[in-house]
């Protein structure tokens, strides 16, 4: 945390938990609600957290029991080791109760953060563990970060967290990312990536389960179907049973469509007539670009899906390349660091084609 945040943070504090009073202009919101919360859960701030950690048996059942999460995350877990080797910090994988599943990245800050129980088998829920990105994270199903004085319990200041839900085909959580490092080291794009790795994982959930479903991936951009940043929609027997946050945004829905919203309901255009190939129209009017796979096919994915989230290999044009003038150039070049300088690994993470990073690093973009 710098030095300008602190003496904000220090009175926010004092208003809080010494007079009683909402310090609504100095948090951040997610950061007022967490402490509520922790509040009303009766969490005691002059107190250390209550912390249980899971027996070396019962952690092992734990981490067969996620075994596919941990395996759909490991490729992320690699590419943010460096990035948390480097700053100083851990990644880690929680179940979807906040337990911590794998911790990896720099063996002394691990240490140090075994110290407040940031370690596997300790859940951090805001019940056990008050304010932290991954509890927070969890109670409002969107990305938090929470930097040394906002969370609830003064020992962990010495942290500085990000964490973004993993949701799965139907909207659960199925777990936890987070990038911890300590307070005093700015982690300016820990938010970011983490995001980004998030995209990834949620997008291969999709790779197998499905094979009795057509499954319809979309994007305004027919360079970035196939990438993680694809929207994904699911249907059985003409019924859209599962689907990713970026396909429900593109068709203006939400998780509660599912099981009961028709492919009619969605677009004018019927299912059964629909071409591998297809241009839609969304509600809003948006020309969505399309790739349908039919029930019965391998992986409910189809020939043009790369398993490792690539975009589809299509000549390209000036116009095919999606511009990065929207993401933060520092974001990029933290991506690029995390995959170790490569290029095509990178722009997987990104969802975009790589010769759109070539351009970045060479001034274009």
């Amino acid at each position: 945390m710098d030095a300008a945040t602190q003496p904000v943070i220090s009175s926010a504090r004092q208003s809080f938990f010494g007079r009683g009073e909402l310090p609504a202009d100095q948090l951040p919101q997610p950061i007022l609600r967490s402490w509520l919360r922790c509040a009303e859960l009766g969490l005691d701030v002059e107190s250390s957290p209550r912390i249980e950690p899971l027996s070396g048996a019962s952690l092992r059942e734990a981490c067969e029991r996620h075994e596919r999460l941990r395996r759909l995350s490991r490729p992320e877990l690699d590419a943010l080791h460096s990035e948390a080797q480097a700053t100083g910090g851990v990644v880690i994988l929680t179940n979807g109760e906040g337990l911590l599943l794998d911790v990896v990245g720099d063996s002394g800050f691990a240490g140090r953060a075994a110290g407040v129980a940031l370690r596997p088998g300790v859940v951090w829920s805001e019940a056990s563990t008050g304010t932290n990105a991954i509890g927070a994270a969890l109670a409002e199903r969107r990305p938090v970060a929470v930097h040394g004085g906002e969370h609830y319990f003064e020992p962990h200041g010495m942290l500085s967290c990000a964490a973004a839900p993993i949701l799965d085909p139907r909207g659960a959580v199925a777990g936890i990312l987070d990038l911890s490092g300590h307070a005093s080291v700015a982690h300016t794009h820990a938010l970011g990536l983490v995001r980004m790795a998030v995209d990834q994982i949620e997008h291969r959930f999709f790779d197998e389960g499905f094979e009795d479903c057509d499954v319809l991936r979309t994007h305004t951009d027919p360079a970035l179907l196939g990438a993680a940043r694809e929207g994904i929609l699911v249907f059985r027997d003409d019924r859209l049973v599962a689907a990713n946050r970026r396909g429900l945004e593109m068709v203006a829905a939400g998780w509660d469509s599912l099981d009961r919203t028709a492919f009619g309901d969605l677009f004018l255009e019927r299912l059964s007539r629909l071409d591998a190939l297809a241009q839609l129209r969304a509600p809003d009017g948006r020309l969505l670009h399309a790739r349908l796979c039919r029930a019965g096919r391998a992986g409910g994915q189809g020939a043009y899906h790369s398993p490792l989230g690539a975009a589809p290999s299509t000549p390209e044009t000036a116009a095919d390349i999606p511009s990065l003038r929207t993401v933060e150039a520092a974001v990029i070049e933290a991506a690029l660091k995390a995959a170790g300088g490569n290029i095509s690994l990178a722009a997987r993470r990104l969802g975009v084609h790589r010769s759109t990073l070539y351009r970045h690093r060479a001034g274009k973009v």
